[in-house]
């Protein structure tokens, strides 16, 4: 049960939701562990660096589209060439160009990607859903097609209706305990839940609002998720006071993180001890910590900015959902506690987004929702991804933040080829984010759904991904 997406197509991805539901119909080459979040094969029986700019992949024997099929080396040629094609239009096309010099079918089965520089992030985009070369060289396939042409992909599962008010998945054959997957429009969490009260439907990915609703209950099963996400209170580093790192570090003292988590969450987050989880294959505890101290907090502001000096006034803007306002209300008391006068904002999400991009706010509560590559941090902390007035969408480093170390740190982490190689790099990041703090990391909140009963076995994952629906059983 949840909202309708617009965007099935894999090469159009438009929202979390559309993505998600894309992979039940169209698998990729590689795919995400759903702990670790490193990429493994899927499609792929094989594949490796043949040299430092070109990767070799092999099919697998039984890779087959749902028609029966095989998938074959020039249907993921075809796939990613129309991603590359300027008239398709579609917004991979800078992700995956910047680094596809061209791929090449070698023989039925294998297929070579040839880069302009070594690039370790292929291996995390070589998840992109593989369609038939006859789609793929058409335009996007919206969902309304998919459905009335009964277009296959190299999913599970397919689609078979698409309607204003409903979206409908076909089961069969993908060995699941259900013939038919019925994704019901619905924007309110409560409506959700009544829905799901009264029998209108059988599994919903949860809001915290709604754990205690079905947490106990003998007719619903809930179960969780670790996730590559992280909920963080960002911080404008070319504010004013905010500018000085030592600021940055007494309102990290300032928060409890735990009580704040244990509140809103209870045991279903994680503590961030920095940018990435604990599960995460990149992920170093070595880094700078800020336990929750108002005194020591107080005392840093005061040599930061100096005795007498009047209270430190900030803006915080949020979303204007419900479990946000409540958080950012409890970070107001803490930050007020150490004598920092907070004003909460609340927004819609898109005038929110603007107004960051546009640098019109103090400090934003917000979640990054996949750092499951950790190339992801340039996007949100590289110097070269600050918006500017003649470029807004540069990136997502609203902080105004840089950092040469940072700066190289993450493009050692690209230009490295494998985990092993990559994850020393990625490390010194996450050291030299904890340390200059242009985002208090708060908690890596897990991802919650409710089962109806008689359904059984649900163990969803923590990368956004649905198959987990696939091994049901009543």
């Amino acid at each position: 049960m949840l909202s309708r997406p617009e965007h099935l197509d894999p090469r159009h991805p438009e929202d979390a939701l559309g993505a998600s539901l894309g992979k039940l119909l169209y698998r990729g080459l590689m795919e995400g562990d759903p702990v670790t979040f490193l990429p493994r094969p899927a499609l792929a029986a094989g594949a490796s660096w043949v040299d430092a700019t070109r990767y070799r992949v092999t099919l697998r024997s039984d890779a087959r589209f749902r028609d029966g099929t095989p998938v074959t080396a020039d249907d993921v040629v075809a796939t990613y060439e129309s991603v590359l094609d300027a008239s398709q239009h579609s917004r991979l096309r800078t992700t995956y160009g910047r680094l596809l010099r061209a791929v090449r079918a070698v023989d039925p089965r294998t297929i070579d990607f040839e880069l302009y520089r070594p690039d370790g992030s292929l291996e995390t985009l070589l998840q992109l859903g593989i369609l038939p070369q006859r789609d793929a060289r058409a335009l996007e396939r919206r969902p309304e097609e998919i459905a009335r042409e009964r277009l296959v992909g190299s999913g599970p599962m397919r689609l078979a209706r698409y309607a204003p008010d409903a979206l409908s998945l076909d089961a069969d054959g993908a060995g699941a305990a259900f013939r038919a997957l019925d994704v019901v429009t619905l924007h309110d969490p409560n409506t959700l839940a009544l829905r799901l009260l009264h029998g209108q439907g059988d599994v919903a990915e949860l809001k915290p609002e709604l754990y205690p609703l079905f947490e106990g209950r003998a007719d619903f099963e809930v179960a969780s998720a670790r996730t590559s996400g992280m909920t963080y209170l960002g911080l404008h580093c070319e504010h004013g006071a905010l500018a000085d790192v030592a600021v940055r570090r007494a309102l990290a003292m300032a928060i409890d993180r735990a009580s704040l988590q244990r509140a809103m969450l209870g045991a279903r987050a994680v503590a961030s001890t920095g940018v990435l989880p604990p599960s995460h294959w990149a992920y170093t505890s070595e880094v700078a910590r800020y336990p929750f101290d108002p005194a020591a907090a107080r005392r840093a502001l005061v040599a930061a900015r100096g005795e007498g000096a009047p209270p430190l006034r900030l803006t915080l803007r949020v979303s204007s959902q419900r479990f946000a306002i409540t958080v950012a209300q409890g970070l107001t008391a803490m930050l007020h506690d150490v004598g920092v006068e907070v004003d909460v904002r609340p927004s819609e999400l898109a005038t929110l987004l603007s107004d960051l991009r546009a640098g019109r706010f103090d400090i934003t509560l917000l979640t990054v929702p996949d750092l499951s590559d950790p190339f992801g941090l340039g996007f949100w902390f590289g110097s070269a991804s600050i918006p500017t007035p003649e470029n807004p969408t540069a990136g997502g480093n609203r902080w105004r933040f840089r950092d040469a170390a940072l700066d190289a740190a993450l493009d050692q982490g690209l230009r490295a080829l494998g985990p092993d190689a990559r994850r020393p790099h990625y490390q010194r990041a996450q050291q030299v984010l904890a340390e200059q703090l242009p985002v208090i990391p708060l908690w890596h909140a897990d991802v919650v759904f409710a089962l109806r009963r008689p359904y059984r076995g649900l163990r969803p994952r923590g990368d956004g991904q649905l198959d987990f629906l696939l091994r049901l059983t009543r």
